[in-house]
């Protein structure tokens, strides 16, 4: 019947050979128990419990054919269980939950959503991890290898099944580890074998390679790491692959692909043990394995995407959430192209070949890294307790017009690039109208380290142009750049184009007359550890642009705790970077926070950044606060600071277009903070993470 609710009629007549005992008894005790049923199958959730709650069963051991997604035969894929319930009538009307068994699923396809698979905000659609489950429920986008064969010095190889030709999955895993992609100079931080010409770098010692074609060249100094292909081996010159090179030598040095850090993907670079290197011609995976015997639990990724939720502007996907599930092993296949991996700033890299060359470091288009779950038009979506471990491009992507959405309770771990990023950069997203508006996401008590595994430039979170968005009480570890960084633009795409890059000019980037959507965000109660652990210039938490029009609707920073900095990592901790404005840090806490050097790597060597590397590990830079050409309107209240009233930036940073800069900086009761003790213990208890359970966190 309707809704699966069967109705008696209490209809009382003449005729009737029951007595009227008999007919209460029928409605107070049959009927409810009756409306108790009716979840997918026909049956009750499998007898754990009875609510209204419409309930579909995956498990490794379903059957996609013959089941019908009830306890008793449950699907054996994600998809036809998302597939049911698209058609389920009473999605919208009822609550619809999928319970997913413990075990690995396997996708060969991205799990697409869009609004055709949306609840209602009251009654919201569910998959899970089946309740009571002590195992992980994983989505995988990656292939188990198996039948290795090694040699007496450990040395494995095995052929990659089904791998289509030519494929490139740029990560690997074992035993749960993340593997080392083939490399030269390990542990050092130049290739001292080249010196830089036009085209590439030439060898002072010849050697030759397998396959030259699949090398990348990578650099990493600053705030900047980029990636490059090689074109081919020409003599005793890799000639590297354009549109990359000559995109990233559009920035001037020390940014642009001058300094060569290492050479990448070579049979002949693997020389230690976790190392290993695919070959996509002969589809044959070699490792050095570590220790003696067959590697155990090896997983190549292959996929770019495990979730895809996209609905249209003004018809969002929405109100599902995704509760103690796993994502894991999925790759990010860009970087093998030939636009390389030019980094612009913070994982937004440059796509194609019509950029100029520029002064100021930095390019107006730029191209997010891809998210491997990623949402787009969507509202109300929820990840509660889930884990994100071993992916290889950003973690979770909010895009243009995410509304509403909360990321709360969950697990990022070993990713690639940023664990999560939110919000765009194109015009539509700095001023969108009310369906491509970015708002209202919140970021809480989420767990997030070893994050930038591959891309250092990244941050552990980054959010573009939004507004509203929440960060609170995140733990936030081992980035190799900033903890958190927010805004887009150094003022140039501001009311007004504030020049907020020494070299850069009024108006350039466009005239704008109306703020960007940047407003009302915060920034509270976050504990940020080891961070800068592979670049310098960034911070705890950085920003750029106004982040408002006045103060009421500006960025709030508050009772966050930094500490353990990177020592010789040169820093700003709380870093109000070009343009920033209308920012209030309020009972912020840096700690063992130690002002850094700079390091343009070192001299003397063919691709050595002079004259700049003759400051490295020699010039300091940076303190507690701090910026290059912010706007001003910065007010910092009773924050524990190592020198809570110097403000470092005006000393290097100038613009012959503008008067000197920042104007309007406030300190008010700042505390000079030498150790934990000179913090309120409150302070420092409410920072970070509070609490996280669910069967994911024990194990």
């Amino acid at each position: 019947m309707d809704d699966g609710i069967l109705e008696v009629k209490l209809v009382m007549m003449h005729k009737t050979s029951l007595s009227k005992r008999i007919w209460l008894w029928l409605s107070l005790v049959l009927v409810p128990l009756i409306a108790g049923w009716g979840s997918a199958g026909g049956s009750s959730s499998g007898g754990k419990h009875r609510s209204s709650t419409v309930n579909y069963y995956v498990s490794t051991s379903g059957n996609d054919n013959s089941g019908d997604g009830s306890a008793a035969a449950p699907f054996l894929t994600i998809d036809r269980a998302r597939g049911a319930v698209r058609q389920d009538k009473r999605k919208g009307k009822r609550p619809i939950t999928v319970n997913i068994e413990p075990g690995t699923y396997a996708l060969t396809a991205p799990l697409v959503f869009d609004s055709l698979d949306s609840g209602s905000a009251r009654a919201k659609v569910t998959y899970q991890a089946a309740p009571e489950s002590t195992l992980p429920v994983v989505i995988s986008g990656g292939i188990p290898l198996m039948d290795f064969t090694c040699d007496i010095l450990n040395i494995c190889t095995t052929n990659v099944p089904n791998l289509p030709a030519g494929t490139m999955p740029r990560q690997f895993y074992v035993n749960d580890q993340r593997a080392i992609r083939a490399r030269s100079n390990y542990g050092q931080v130049l290739n001292a074998n080249y010196n830089r010409v036009s085209n590439g770098y030439t060898q002072i010692v010849p050697q030759s390679f397998t396959h030259p074609e699949l090398i990348e060249a990578i650099t990493a100094t600053q705030w900047k790491m980029m990636r490059c292909p090689v074109a081919n081996q020409s003599s005793t010159t890799l000639v590297m692959q354009n549109p990359c090179w000559d995109n990233a030598n559009t920035y001037p040095s020390p940014w642009n692909f001058q300094l060569l850090s290492w050479l990448e993907n070579a049979p002949e670079f693997l020389t230690v043990p976790n190392m290993w290197y695919l070959d996509p011609y002969s589809q044959q995976l070699t490792y050095i394995n570590p220790s003696s015997g067959n590697p155990q639990y090896a997983v190549l990724p292959v996929l770019e995407t495990l979730i895809d939720m996209e609905g249209s502007p003004g018809d969002p996907v929405s109100n599902i959430t995704f509760k103690d599930l796993q994502f894991s092993y999925a790759t990010w296949l860009e970087p093998n192209s030939i636009n390389g991996y030019v980094a612009d700033q913070s994982g937004n890299i440059l796509i194609g070949d019509d950029y100029a060359p520029n002064t100021i470091g930095h390019q107006q288009v730029v191209y997010k890294t891809h998210g491997n779950v990623s949402l787009k038009y969507a509202a109300n979506i929820t990840f509660d307790s889930d884990k994100f471990i071993h992916l290889g491009g950003a973690a979770l992507d909010l895009d243009t017009g995410s509304q509403n959405n909360s990321i709360t309770n969950n697990l990022f771990t070993d990713i690639s690039s940023t664990a999560i990023q939110v919000g765009g950069f194109t015009q539509e997203d700095m001023r969108p109208d009310a369906n491509h508006e970015t708002s209202n996401n919140l970021i809480s008590n989420n767990d997030i380290s070893y994050t930038g595994q591959d891309y250092y430039d990244t941050a552990g979170i980054f959010i573009g142009f939004t507004t509203g968005t929440t960060i609170t009480h995140n733990t936030v570890s081992h980035t190799p750049w900033s903890a958190v960084a927010i805004g887009w633009g150094w003022g140039l795409f501001d009311k007004g184009s504030f020049p907020g890059l020494p070299t850069a000019v009024p108006n350039m980037w466009g005239v704008y007359s109306t703020p960007t959507i940047a407003r009302k965000n915060q920034i509270s109660s976050n504990k940020f550890e080891f961070f800068l652990e592979q670049l310098w210039d960034g911070g705890a938490i950085y920003t750029n642009g106004a982040q408002g029009s006045d103060f009421a609707d500006g960025l709030l920073i508050e009772f966050n705790v930094a500490e353990n900095k990177r020592p010789a990592a040169g820093s700003n901790i709380y870093y109000t970077d070009g343009g920033s404005q209308f920012v209030t840090l309020q009972q912020n806490v840096s700690l063992n926070d130690p002002v850094g050097t700079a390091d343009f790597g070192p001299c003397g060597f063919g691709s050595s950044i002079f004259p700049f590397c003759l400051g490295t590990g020699i010039v300091s830079y940076g303190a507690d606060v701090g910026g290059c050409l912010p706007v001003g309107d910065l007010t910092y209240i009773g924050n524990y600071l190592a020198q809570p009233t110097n403000f470092y930036g005006p000393q290097i940073c100038h613009n012959d277009y503008i008067p000197p800069y920042p104007v309007n900086l406030t300190f008010e009761n700042n505390v000079p903070t030498t150790s934990v003790a000179d913090v309120p213990n409150w302070i420092l208890l409410q920072a970070g993470t509070q609490g996280i359970a669910g069967p994911q966190w024990a194990q």
